[in-house]
């Protein structure tokens, strides 16, 4: 990594940014032409060889407060959550999101790309893309990579008993297993679910540690990143509106700052991603000429589209006691009962089964409604359903997977063992925004997610209570509820989980539950106090048609300057259903491809 004394004053290509996408798009940069002078500038530290983040089993740690390589986003109050805040983890590190998500391999529908109304960012258009970096040689190969510097596996811990029981349970309501729930096209049905794992070491498959260490490490190229650097904004040329430079601020040891400025021959690519791209922008004269004059910063590109149209999955956790045995969770790390130490010599004991090379996330689905669940929609879903929904039927409603441990903190819970089902609307409709308060990039924006703004959206969350709920009473590794992260009903209920049938004497496990209007306004108030971040932040620098609101073209420059492109989640019109590292790491690889296009290399 370069010291803040080392970085160039000019240089042909700067990403403004480290995270996933824009490491990729130096990485095949790079690649493509040695003697090209790319300077990535980071704001966070650098993750090489960090036991927080190379550990799969340790990336909770990375979302714990006072983390350092994640940077936390705290929104307005809002009445749709019952007043309260949330609060938005991106990664705060090099690499960005690779370094620190939950290690799922989710992927898209094929549909979802085509709905982007976008020409050469088809489904088809974009399918190469996703199997480019990464190798899974055990999954059919038209679909999926077979040579990239990725890896995809089922980690070193899996757990097939878990997992059938899962899958028996879904079973028991419908739900079908698939060999490959991520073919682009399953939207109802539940399988084995892969994680970003090397299985040869059980390390977490980052973009830095794949893509840009071994670039460095082999010397003989034009690629620098410097760590603990913050872009403040990008500069242009006054008559053609031409990006030319980047002013970054280095925090030195003494806890003073300096600010800097690298000018830039050929391209400057903006890789901040949903929420740090739109600041970005808008500190640099980009952005809505509204807000940019009352805050005194010359308009240089009068764009109201930047920080709008925000887009984020919205997850509910639900808890439940569970009766696998300690080493088929990872509970036992993550309360601490087992430490790294020991967690580490496992590892060693057995390089075929250990806890550290896995995330404890082994089963996942995408989920659609029965004729019976549609028929108990609210208005809002049941309106939305019959445009959105209804006549696509590659398109889920819902997502859903099964993590062997709590999510939290462990010291605010009865010791024990647990699994948590988590919900997410694979199509949030509520949008949010994200906008700057100064000029400064030290001043916090004022953000708001916008949750559950759309009246469907809870309507949606709602319906993945209950099919969560309907599926994990069904397994055998089910022991009850952890409360504090579940819905309170009356006793008299039948919704109560400790409701006996009159008729058949059976607790509500064994008979279908039957919700009262008061029991989904209950479910829906616990939605608003509980509801959080997917982690998903997007959306927010569209690439449409500028009167559309749009802040990039389908080549991904920047509306009304030149030699500017942004290329990160931002970028997407409309939402995905699946998590989003699949996705970033696709848009770098087109984006790189386009580039190099522009500056007349071949990847």
């Amino acid at each position: 990594m370069l010291k803040s004394t080392n970085i160039p004053k000019e240089v042909d290509v700067v990403v403004a940014g480290g995270g996933t996408t824009g490491l990729v798009v130096a990485a095949r940069l790079a690649k493509a032409d040695p003697s090209l002078a790319i300077l990535v500038l980071e704001h966070g530290p650098d993750v090489r060889d960090n036991p927080g983040v190379v550990n799969p089993a340790l990336f909770a740690t990375n979302l714990a407060n006072g983390s350092k390589t994640s940077t936390v986003y705290t929104s307005e109050p809002s009445e749709y959550l019952n007043g309260r805040r949330s609060f938005v983890h991106t990664g705060g590190c090099l690499g960005g999101g690779s370094s620190i998500n939950f290690l799922v391999y989710v992927r898209p529908q094929e549909i979802d790309f085509d709905d982007w109304e976008t020409e050469g960012w088809t489904g088809k258009d974009m399918i190469p893309f996703f199997k480019k970096a990464y190798t899974d040689p055990a999954i059919d190969k038209t679909l999926h990579g077979y040579d990239g510097e990725l890896h995809v596996s089922d980690g070193s811990n899996s757990q097939p008993r878990f997992q059938q029981d899962f899958f028996k349970a879904c079973d028991g309501i419908g739900i079908g297993v698939t060999p490959d729930v991520q073919d682009f096209k399953s939207s109802h049905a539940v399988g084995r679910w892969n994680m970003w794992v090397d299985k040869r070491n059980g390390l977490r498959q980052n973009v830095p540690h794949g893509f840009i260490y071994p670039i460095l490490d082999a010397g003989n190229t034009g690629l620098q990143v410097a760590t603990d650097t913050k872009v403040a904004r990008i500069l242009f040329d006054g008559e053609t509106k031409r990006a030319n430079g980047i002013e970054y601020v280095v925090n030195e040891e003494t806890g003073t700052s300096r600010t800097e400025v690298v000018y830039v021959r050929k391209q400057v690519i903006l890789s901040a991603g949903g929420l740090g791209s739109p600041q970005i922008l808008e500190r640099s004269g980009v952005g809505n000429s509204s807000l940019l004059s009352q805050l005194q910063i010359p308009v240089v590109s009068d764009l109201p589209g930047v920080g709008s149209n925000y887009q984020d999955h919205n997850l509910l956790l639900y808890t439940y006691k569970s009766g696998a045995p300690k080493s088929a969770s990872v509970n036992e790390l993550l309360s601490g009962g087992l430490s790294l130490e020991e967690a580490l010599n496992q590892k060693k004991a057995d390089s075929e089964r250990y806890m550290l090379g896995w995330n404890g996330m082994d089963c996942f689905g995408k989920m659609r409604p029965t004729e019976k669940d549609i028929e108990s929609f609210a208005p809002p879903l049941k309106k939305l359903w019959e445009e959105e929904f209804k006549n696509r039927p590659e398109k889920p409603l819902m997502m859903l997977g099964l993590f062997a441990g709590y999510v939290g903190d462990y010291t605010t819970i009865v010791p024990g063992d647990y699994f948590t089902c988590g919900c997410y609307n694979a199509y949030p409709y509520s949008h949010g925004w994200i906008h700057i308060k100064s000029s400064s990039p030290f001043e916090p924006p004022v953000f708001d997610p916008g949750y559950l703004s759309h009246p469907a959206d809870i309507e949606q969350l709602v319906y993945g209570y209950k099919l969560q709920r309907e599926i994990v009473r069904r397994m055998s590794h089910y022991r009850g509820i952890l409360e504090s992260t579940q819905p309170v009903f009356p006793s008299d209920s039948k919704a109560n989980y400790e409701y006996v049938d009159t008729l058949s004497q059976e607790k509500c496990f064994a008979v279908p539950i039957d919700y009262s209007p008061e029991d989904d306004d209950i479910i829906r108030d616990f939605i608003r106090e509980r509801m959080a971040t997917s982690w998903h932040s997007m959306a927010t620098c569209a690439m449409k048609k500028q009167e559309a609101g749009g802040v990039v073209d389908d080549r991904l420059n920047v509306y009304g300057v030149q030699g500017l492109k942004v290329a990160d989640l931002s970028i997407c019109p409309k939402n995905v259903g699946a998590n989003t590292y699949s996705t970033a790491l696709a848009i770098g690889e087109k984006a790189a491809v386009i580039i190099a296009e522009d500056l007349g290399l071949q990847i």
